[in-house]
């Protein structure tokens, strides 16, 4: 019988005596859909009484309660495992009912949790303003559950640095997964968080500054196509502008987007939009 879970995104995954893998692999025992994990990242030992978590050699590396681990490391009840930008906590089994208090500090710039004597943030490393906050384990995983909005919130820190410097292809390889989730969830008509919406295609503009214009580009007109919302202004001009800056010749999914758009009943000012759009698909096609 499994003595230690991990819990994560609100499940207890059990973690049976012997090695559990983890990793953005489909052959590890958790697969990570993160573009900080490596394919084979790291690896949990469990015997009848202890656990230890060793990092695979992966780029990231591996934090336990926000510190980086070097070479094998002790688990206890609670501890905190940061694996990419993904959390998990370990779970003794006959411990979970005990009242257990941790105190910790949320980063302000990417949501990652750290101990409240740190001085910079372990992921991202912005200074920290030594607030620490008091959490139980009951709420943990509500906190650090990963969905649309918290993914770009925890990765845009990463995200903005690597953007900063010119590395558009270290910063594709931290959002790509978070924006292709986002698309998968607009094509099969789930219900979008407004809030990653507006991230994803602030995001997806960014990348369109890098060497892939075309593919983000494309990005978000099809995603505007998807969920039938009139394109507002500023993403309007930033397009007219990347349009030209890369010489963007593809006009078929502005056009899609225009089919849809040219089936809706649109406010004025929607309407002076859809001109601006045909306006900009003339730009594409000379």
């Amino acid at each position: 019988m499994a003595r230690f879970r991990l819990r994560y995104k609100s499940t207890d995954l059990e973690v049976p005596p012997g090695e559990f893998f983890i990793g953005r692999s489909s052959s590890c025992h958790l697969a990570l859909d993160d573009g900080l994990v490596s394919r084979r990242h790291a690896v949990l030992r469990a015997q009848d009484d202890s656990l230890e978590v060793e990092d695979l050699g992966s780029r990231n590396g591996v934090s336990v309660n926000g510190k980086r681990i070097e070479g094998a490391t002790p688990l206890r009840h609670l501890d905190r495992v940061t694996i990419g930008s993904q959390e998990m906590v370990v779970v003794r089994s006959g411990e979970t009912r005990q009242a257990a208090t941790l105190q910790m500090e949320t980063c302000a710039a990417c949501g990652a949790l750290n101990e409240t004597d740190a001085v910079e943030c372990v992921r991202c490393h912005a200074p920290l303003r030594g607030e620490g906050v008091r959490t139980t384990l009951q709420n943990l995983p509500a906190a650090t559950s990963p969905g649309e909005v918290s993914t770009f919130h925890l990765l845009g820190g990463i995200a903005e640095k690597a953007l900063a410097l010119g590395r558009y292809e270290e910063a594709e390889r931290v959002l790509s997964p978070a924006l292709k989730k986002l698309a998968e969830s607009a094509l099969a008509e789930r219900a979008l968080d407004e809030r990653a919406l507006l991230e994803g295609i602030g995001y997806a503009l960014r990348l369109a500054e890098g060497p892939h214009a075309s593919r983000w580009i494309d990005w978000v007109f099809e995603m505007h196509q998807v969920t039938a919302r009139v394109m507002d202004a500023k993403t309007l001009d930033r397009l007219h502008e990347l349009v030209r800056r890369s010489r963007y010749a593809n006009a078929k999914p502005l056009r899609a987007y225009l089919l849809v758009l040219e089936g809706k009943v649109l406010a004025p000012a929607e309407r002076f939009l859809l001109r601006r759009l045909e306006g900009l698909e003339r730009v594409i096609r000379a």
